[in-house]
C-alpha cells in the first residue's frame, strides 16, 4: 500500500512516513542478511562469495535509500560520504554517478579511503572518461548490478580494485548508477 500525499506542484509522492517505513524494510532485511552473511563467512578467504554479499547488501540498502528520497547533485556528495564513512576499511570507495537523459553522467562525486581519512574526487571530469567506464557501462546498457573482474581505477582511486555497481532506477528509468569498490591486492 502506498501512502501518497500532495506536494505544492500538485504532483502526488510518497509520503515521509512510507519512504521512512520503506527504508527502514530494506536496512533491516541488510542487517538479517549481513548476520546471516557472518555466520556463513569462511575465514580469512576474501574472495569467496560470502565476502562480496556483504558489499552487496551494503550498496543494495544504499540503492533503496536513493530510490527513496529525491537524487540531486546539491546533497549527493553527503550521501556517498554518509554511506561510505560507517563502513569497514574493506570498503575502499563508493560514488553515485548521476545520468542524463542520454545516460551520460554529469556529476559523480567519488568518496574514497586516502589513509586514514576520506577523500572526494569528481569523477565526472573529462580526464576521467567516465562514460567510457565498464563499472558505469555494463549496468546502464544491462539494467543489472554487476561485479567487475579486478582493475587498476587509474584517475579515480589509483589502486587495484573491484567495483559493485548497481543501476538507480525510478519510475522505470535508470537515472544513476551506484557503486561500491573494494581494493585488491
Amino acid at each position: 500500500m502506498t501512502i501518497l500525499k500532495s506536494t505544492a506542484s500538485g504532483v502526488c509522492a510518497p509520503s515521509p512516513i512510507y519512504r521512512t517505513k520503506s527504508l527502514l524494510r530494506a536496512m533491516a532485511y541488510a542487517v538479517g542478511l549481513l548476520l546471516v552473511v557472518s555466520a556463513c563467512k569462511k575465514e580469512n578467504d576474501q574472495d569467496d562469495l560470502n565476502s562480496l554479499l556483504v558489499y552487496e547488501v551494503a550498496l543494495d540498502a544504499f540503492v533503496a535509500d536513493l530510490q527513496a528520497q529525491p537524487l540531486d547533485s546539491a546533497g549527493l556528495s553527503n550521501r556517498v560520504r554518509d554511506y561510505l564513512a560507517p563502513q569497514s576499511g574493506s570498503f575502499f570507495g563508493a560514488t553515485v554517478a548521476l545520468l542524463d537523459s542520454t545516460r551520460k553522467v554529469y556529476y559523480s562525486p567519488y568518496w574514497y579511503r586516502l589513509n586514514d581519512i576520506l577523500a572526494l574526487k569528481n569523477l565526472a571530469d573529462p580526464a576521467y572518461q567516465i562514460d567510457e567506464q565498464e563499472w558505469l557501462r555494463r549496468p546502464i546498457d544491462s539494467g543489472y548490478a554487476i561485479w567487475t573482474e579486478p582493475y587498476f581505477d587509474a584517475g579515480g582511486g589509483e589502486v587495484w580494485m573491484r567495483t559493485r555497481a548497481v543501476p538507480v532506477v525510478i519510475n522505470s528509468e535508470i537515472v544513476a548508477v551506484a557503486t561500491t569498490d573494494v581494493k585488491v591486492q
